[in-house]
C-alpha cells in the first residue's frame, strides 16, 4: 500500500486494466523483448557489413534503426519512452552527425575529413545495450507508477495557482536580468556571438546559473498544462521559456531538451489512462521544433547577412555531435584497456565537491582527456581557458580509458541509474512533492550533464548523490503520517 495525499492507494498488480479487461504485463514485455532482439540482430548485420564492405551507407541504415528502435519504444514500452525521450533526442542527433561524418563531412576542430569506418554502426550496438537496460528497469516499475500518475492531475488541481505564481516571478525575474544584459552586451541571436564566447564576456554567475538550471523549470511547466485551468498560462510559459533561450543563442539541442522534458509528465498523464500517444503529435511536434529552431540557428549563424556562409557552418556544427566517438573509435576501438591514472583521478574527484571542475580536472580525465588526443592544442588551450569543450565526450572517454568490455559494463550501469533517476523524477511529480522534484530534476540535469561533458562526477560526485539523498528522504517523509512535508503542500493547495 503507498500512502498518497493522505490517501492509501492498493499496491499494484501484475497487470492493468484496460478497456474493462485486465492485461497482464507478460505479453507487454514480450512486445518489447521482441522489438530489441530484432533490432540486435539488424544491428549486427550493420555492424557486420560496415566492417566488412566499408561505406557510408551503413552509418544512414545505423541512423535508421535508431530512429526505428525510438518508434518501437514509443510502441511497445512508452513509459520508457517519455522518461528517456530527452536522451533519445540528442542520441538521434549524434547518428545524424554520424552519417554526415561517415559520408565525408569535414571537421574543423579535430581538423579530420570524414570517411566510412562503420563507428556509428558500432555505436549503434552499444546504444541498444544502453536502452535494453533502462527499459527494463522502467517497466518493471512502471505497474505502480502508473497508479500514481493516473490520478495525478486531480493531484495537481489544488496547486496549480502556486505553481503558476513560482513560475512567473521565475521567469519574470529571470527576463529582468537578462534584458539589460543583451542591451548591454548583446543578444547572442541577433548579433551573431557564440554562446560560449558570450558566458565568458558577461562573466556573470547569475547568467551561467539561469542556463544551467532552466530545464528544472520544465517539468513543472508540463503539470501545469495537465489542469485544465490553467494549461493556456503552461503553454505561455513554455513559448516564453524557449524564446528567451533562443535569444541568448540556445540553439537545436537546447531546444529539444526544452520541449522533451516538457512531454514527460504530460505524456506519461496520457499514457497512465491507457490512451496510446498519437503518432501524429509526436510528428507535429518534430516538425514545429524543426521550423523554429532552424531558422533561428541559421540567424544565430548571420544568415540575414550571408546565408551561404550560415549554411555552411551550420554544416560544420552539425559534425560536432559525433566527431569525438569518430575519432576515439578510429583510433582507440580494443576489447580491453584500463587506464589506471585517468580512471583512479577521476575516482578520487567523486568525493571532493571543490575537485569537480573541469578546469580542475584538466587533461588527467574526462573532456579535455578526450580532447587532448585529436584537438589542436591552440584550440585546447581556448576551450580550456573558457571552460568549455566538444559535446557527447562520455562514451569516447569510456572506451579510451576501459575499452569496449568496460565501456559496455559502465553504459548498462549508467542505464539502470539514470532509469531509477527518472522514476523517481516522475514519482515525485506523481505525489505533488514539489520540493523533491526540484531536487530530482537538479540531478536529471546533471546526468545530462556528464554524457555532454564526460565527467562522471555528475553520476556519482557527492553533490548528485546527497541531492538525490535528500530527495529520497523527502519521498520518504511525504508518505508517513503526519508527514511535514505532505501538510506543507497541502497548505499551499489550500491556499490556492
Amino acid at each position: 500500500m503507498a500512502l498518497v495525499g493522505g490517501k492509501r492507494l492498493p499496491s499494484a498488480r501484475r497487470g492493468h486494466r484496460s478497456r474493462g479487461r485486465f492485461v497482464p504485463y507478460g505479453p507487454r514485455a514480450r512486445a518489447f523483448g521482441g522489438m530489441f532482439a530484432i533490432h540486435f540482430v539488424l544491428g549486427a548485420l550493420v555492424a557486420f557489413g560496415a566492417a566488412t564492405a566499408p561505406s557510408a551507407a551503413w552509418a544512414y541504415l545505423a541512423l535508421a534503426l535508431f530512429g526505428s528502435l525510438s518508434f518501437g519504444l514509443l510502441r511497445t514500452a512508452p513509459a520508457t519512452f517519455l522518461l528517456f525521450v530527452p536522451l533519445i533526442a540528442l542520441r538521434l542527433t549524434e547518428f545524424i552527425s554520424g552519417a554526415a561524418i561517415e559520408g565525408g563531412a569535414y571537421m574543423v576542430e579535430t581538423e579530420i575529413t570524414g570517411h566510412a569506418t562503420g563507428a556509428f554502426a558500432r555505436l549503434l550496438l552499444i546504444y541498444l545495450l544502453f536502452f535494453l537496460t533502462a527499459t527494463i528497469v522502467v517497466e518493471a516499475s512502471w505497474p505502480r507508477l502508473k497508479m500514481l500518475i493516473r490520478d495525478a492531475p486531480h493531484r495537481w488541481q489544488p496547486h496549480g495557482r502556486v505553481i503558476w505564481i513560482g513560475l512567473l516571478i521565475v521567469m519574470s525575474a529571470a527576463t529582468a536580468y537578462l534584458m539589460p544584459l543583451g542591451v548591454n552586451n548583446g543578444f547572442p541571436l541577433l548579433d551573431h556571438l557564440d554562446r560560449f564566447a558570450y558566458l565568458r564576456t558577461v562573466d556573470s554567475p547569475i547568467y551561467s546559473a539561469w542556463m544551467t538550471n532552466r530545464p528544472v523549470l520544465v517539468p513543472f511547466i508540463g503539470v501545469l498544462c495537465c489542469v485544465p485551468r490553467y494549461r493556456l498560462h503552461g503553454a505561455s510559459v513554455l513559448v516564453w521559456l524557449l524564446a528567451l533561450s533562443v535569444l541568448f543563442g540556445e540553439k537545436f539541442t537546447s531546444l529539444v531538451m526544452i520541449v522533451s522534458i516538457f512531454s514527460i509528465p504530460v505524456g506519461l498523464a496520457h499514457i497512465a489512462n491507457d490512451r496510446a500517444i498519437p503518432i501524429r503529435a509526436i510528428g507535429a511536434i518534430a516538425v514545429a521544433i524543426v521550423v523554429v529552431t532552424l531558422p533561428a540557428v541559421l540567424i544565430a549563424y548571420g544568415a540575414l547577412t550571408d546565408l551561404d556562409a550560415a549554411v555552411r557552418k551550420y554544416g560544420q556544427r552539425a559534425a560536432l555531435q559525433g566527431q569525438l566517438w569518430y575519432v576515439a573509435d578510429d583510433r582507440y576501438l580494443t576489447n580491453m584497456r584500463f587506464d589506471d591514472r585517468a580512471i583512479g583521478a577521476d575516482v578520487a574527484s567523486w568525493m571532493t565537491p571543490g575537485a569537480q571542475k573541469a578546469e580542475d580536472a584538466g587533461t588527467r580525465f574526462g573532456l579535455y582527456y578526450v580532447m587532448q588526443r585529436f584537438t589542436p592544442s591552440r584550440l585546447l588551450g581556448r576551450a580550456m581557458d573558457g571552460g568549455n569543450g566538444f559535446v557527447f565526450s562520455l562514451y569516447p572517454y569510456l572506451l579510451m580509458t576501459m575499452g569496449i568490455v568496460g565501456l559496455l559494463a559502465v553504459s548498462s550501469l549508467l542505464a539502470a541509474f539514470h532509469a531509477l533517476v527518472m522514476r523517481m523524477v516522475a514519482q515525485s511529480i506523481a505525489e505533488g512533492n514539489w520540493i523533491a522534484s526540484i531536487l530530482f530534476g537538479r540531478a536529471m540535469g546533471s546526468l545530462y550533464g556528464g554524457y555532454t561533458t564526460g565527467f562522471l562526477w555528475n553520476f556519482f560526485g557527492i553533490k548528485n548523490l546527497a541531492t538525490i539523498a535528500v530527495a529520497l528522504f523527502l519521498i520518504w517523509d511525504g508518505r508517513r503520517r503526519g508527514s511535514r512535508v505532505r501538510r506543507m503542500m497541502q497548505a499551499l493547495g489550500s491556499r490556492s
